[in-house]
Order: C-alpha cells, then sequence, then structure tokens
C-alpha cells in the first residue's frame, strides 16, 4: 500500500516554528517569575508581622527583578506575536508597506534596528497578529490597561534610574505586576486561540 505524503506549506512550517519559540521562551521566562514570586511569598510569610520598613527591605530586591522579567517577557511575546504576522501577511498573499514590514521585522530597509514604545508595541503586535488572521483584535484598553502602564513606568525607572527613587519599589507594584501578569497572558491566550488560517 502506498503511503500518502503530506505537504507542509513552507509559511506553516516556519509559523510553527514560531509560535513553538515563543513557547519556549514564556516557559522560561515564566519559569524565572515564578521562583522569583515563591521567594517574595517566602519572605512575606517570614516577615508579614514586621513593619513596613523591614518589609520592604527582604522584598525590594524581588519585586524590583519580578517588574524587570514581566516587561521583558511581555516584550518578547509582542515581538513573536509580530513574526506570526508576517508570516500570516505572507502566505495570504498581502503586500505591506514598508513602515509596517520595519515595524514588524524591528528593522529598518538597510538593518537598523527599529523599536517602538513598549505600551505602543503591544497594541500593535496584537492589532497586526488580528489582521493578518481576520481575527478579533482582543486587546481591551480598560483598567488592567492602566495597571500595566504603571508596571511599564516603573519598569523603565528600574531599568534606567536617574535618581534613587527610580529604584523605590513598595507592596503595591508588587499587585500591580501580578495583577498585570494575569490580564495580560490572559489575553495572549485568547488572541491566539482563535483558528490561524494558512
Amino acid at each position: 500500500m502506498k503511503r500518502i505524503r503530506i505537504v507542509v506549506p513552507n509559511e506553516f512550517a516556519d509559523a510553527y516554528k514560531q509560535v513553538m519559540d515563543m513557547i519556549a521562551i514564556t516557559n522560561i521566562l515564566i519559569t524565572d517569575i515564578d521562583r522569583v514570586i515563591d521567594m517574595s511569598n517566602e519572605k512575606i510569610k517570614q516577615y508579614k508581622e514586621s513593619t513596613q520598613a523591614k518589609f520592604l527591605n527582604e522584598q525590594e530586591t524581588w519585586i524590583r527583578l519580578a517588574i524587570r522579567l514581566l516587561v521583558t517577557s511581555i516584550e518578547s511575546t509582542c515581538y513573536k506575536l509580530k513574526q506570526l504576522a508576517l508570516l500570516g501577511y505572507q502566505a495570504h498573499g498581502i503586500v505591506l508597506d514598508e513602515e509596517d514590514v520595519g515595524k514588524l521585522r524591528e528593522r529598518t530597509k538597510d538593518g537598523r534596528p527599529k523599536f517602538l514604545p513598549t505600551d505602543e508595541n503591544i497594541k500593535y503586535s496584537f492589532k497586526m497578529l488580528a489582521s493578518a488572521f481576520n481575527h478579533k483584535n482582543m486587546l481591551k484598553c480598560g483598567k488592567e490597561w492602566g495597571t500595566f502602564l504603571k508596571v511599564l513606568k516603573k519598569r523603565n525607572g528600574l531599568t534606567h534610574p536617574k535618581n534613587k527613587s527610580d529604584l523605590k519599589v513598595l507592596p503595591s507594584d508588587h499587585k500591580d505586576a501580578a495583577d498585570t501578569m494575569e490580564w495580560f497572558f490572559k489575553l495572549l491566550n485568547e488572541q491566539v486561540s482563535q483558528p490561524f488560517d494558512l
């Protein structure tokens, strides 16, 4: 009996690789965040009866690290979403203008890096992925978006501190980061669980 040969289009194979790479990157970064949260929770239990000053003295490092890891995870995910969008446009024969190609590839025509600010990048990534596959864009900018913007502002200060106060964190920053993580990855799951037509 002759075996049936399945032909997989190159675009599908490329999309599959991008998705698997995005999952691998996300899993590594989420594991790091989970470990930081576990360490932080241990400190919370240990110092929950202490003054806020003592609590923060033990927690600040973990809160700063969690915020930086979270935003790194979001930025990495957005890059992968843009790569999937590019493959979707190519598979459907849709020609994009040079500006959109540069934003999706994060490169100018001459190869120089081209980055969008993180908040714009999230909106653009979700919009372009939805458009490439004729999906509904699941990104809504409500209360959770406002919390994310607070986390992003805090991360920017932590990454490029201009003064001592940029490195200060509070228990509320810990909660905002946890809420943002839950919101973003739920949103991502809703966006990519729609059927992909290549």
